[in-house]
């Protein structure tokens, strides 16, 4: 029977940062992780838990998503609602780029940003916790570290992911939904916030916008609500393993709790200050028939519509990485790269620039939120349609999730396909990007596709 855990520093003897890693002896799978942070998550609602998650299959893992975190027991929590006082405090923020560390998370700030709206002045605007240890899943090597300031209730949390009698005691099917009646998850089917003779006023009004030159793309999104009794983090487990998203995320703010299932990258920096972003724009529906889904590839990679759509959106991510980068250093390095999830195939573009000196990560991340691929282009022009448009402020919906590492690493997705729980509500968002060569019943379509696997998932788990 080997030791449970070793001591060990995986990040080289100069680090300034690590007081101390545990490395677990034992190789998990990605669905075993999966399992245990999800029931973390769910175990320790007191501890403001929160997690960032690749749950990616093991084929289609990169060094992008190659590692996932799971925090609580934030030592200090800070809550935004006015856009000077955040300026202030990304201003202030203070990143140690000299740390040598090759995983990017082990302490630091872990939050999200809500997506810029005029009527949120009375609203949390962001949300940061800064958490002292985390627990990392390496998927390339399928080890688990335990990092950072390891303190008692760390080494718990990791004891706990490594007694497999102690989890199976404490019910891995409860998982899936809890046992107990007072937390388990009960929920009304979604319904729409438009019909979709709504979604076709606001689309024709888009269109004339277009037209008239105001913009030449528009991202149109519209909501889907369900109220809920119950655990929302009894739904992580089975919706990672159905979505498999790349930058998935549980996130327990002040007044909402938040999941991610984002496929969308926004930006990260690391310590040299290299800047990128993974901008995605272009879908279709897959189809459980391997030929038929080998043409569906082909006809997405093949669109000029849809390649049109992402060129718009990486020249105007490219402009705002321009305003934070070193001259000449912004890079286009993929364009219109497939990419394939379990309900959709992508296609999605890389830019990368090289951080100016004088510009503190968080300033920068500032610069370009929030990500065009959710706006349109113009930026500014698009937001202000979007405001006037859409049926309710997105509120996190199109904002971001991610972190500011003491190690000097920064990373935050887009918050597309997320659910919102605030309030017995659940709330969940669809759309994409208008130009004036877009249909409308096929973008009303494609808008329920994105989302449509997410709100199954959930009735089933209220109805079970």
């Amino acid at each position: 029977m080997p030791n449970k855990y070793d001591s060990t520093n995986i990040h080289g003897t100069n680090s300034p940062i690590v007081s101390s890693s545990l490395t677990a002896a034992t190789k998990y799978s990605r669905a075993t992780v999966i399992k245990l942070f999800s029931l973390l998550s769910g175990l320790s609602n007191s501890l403001r838990p929160s997690l960032l998650i690749s749950a990616a299959n093991e084929k289609d893992l990169d060094p992008s998503n190659r590692f996932s975190f799971f925090c609580a027991n934030p030592s200090q929590s800070k809550v935004f609602y006015s856009q000077k006082e955040l300026r202030t405090w990304q201003t202030e923020l203070k990143i140690d780029t000299s740390a040598k560390s090759e995983i990017p998370f082990h302490s630091g700030w872990l939050g999200y940003y809500s997506y810029p709206s005029s009527s949120s002045h009375k609203s949390i605007i962001a949300e940061f916790n800064y958490y002292p240890w985390c627990i990392c899943f390496d998927h390339f090597n399928s080890t688990l570290h335990l990092l950072g300031n390891v303190t008692k209730d760390a080494t718990e949390f990791f004891e706990l992911l490594l007694d497999e009698k102690a989890f199976s005691q404490l019910g891995e099917g409860d998982i899936d939904n809890n046992k107990d009646a007072a937390t388990r998850f009960s929920c009304s089917n979604f319904s729409p916030a438009w019909e979709k003779q709504d979604y076709r006023q606001a689309f024709n009004k888009v269109q004339n916008y277009l037209k008239a030159g105001d913009c030449y793309q528009i991202n149109l999104t519209h909501p889907y609500n369900s109220t809920y009794k119950g655990q929302a983090s009894s739904l992580l487990c089975p919706l990672l393993e159905q979505l498999q998203p790349n930058f998935a995320g549980y996130f327990q703010g002040q007044d909402v709790e938040l999941i991610s299932l984002s496929p969308e990258r926004f930006i990260s920096i690391d310590p040299s200050g290299r800047l990128e972003a993974k901008p995605i724009k272009g879908t279709i529906k897959r189809s459980p028939d391997t030929k038929t889904d080998q043409l569906l590839i082909e006809e997405l990679s093949s669109s000029p519509k849809n390649q049109a759509e992402n060129l718009m959106i990486v020249d105007l991510l490219r402009n705002d990485l321009s305003m934070s980068a070193t001259s000449g250093s912004v890079k286009v390095e993929k364009l219109f790269e497939l990419e394939s999830h379990p309900n959709v195939h992508h296609l999605v573009s890389t830019i990368s620039a090289q951080l100016k000196p004088e510009i503190k990560p968080a300033a920068a991340i500032a610069q370009a939120f929030p990500g065009g691929s959710i706006t349109g282009a113009p930026k500014v022009r698009a937001m202000e349609i979007i405001e006037e448009l859409e049926a309710q402020p997105r509120s996190l919906y199109c904002g971001s999730l991610g972190y500011y590492s003491d190690s000097g690493h920064c990373d935050f997705n887009i918050l597309i396909r997320n659910l919102e729980f605030r309030e017995n509500k659940i709330t969940c968002w669809g759309g994409g990007g208008i130009t004036v060569d877009s249909e409308c019943d096929d973008e009303y379509e494609e808008s329920i596709t994105k989302i449509q696997s997410i709100m199954d998932v959930i009735e089933r788990a209220g109805k079970t």
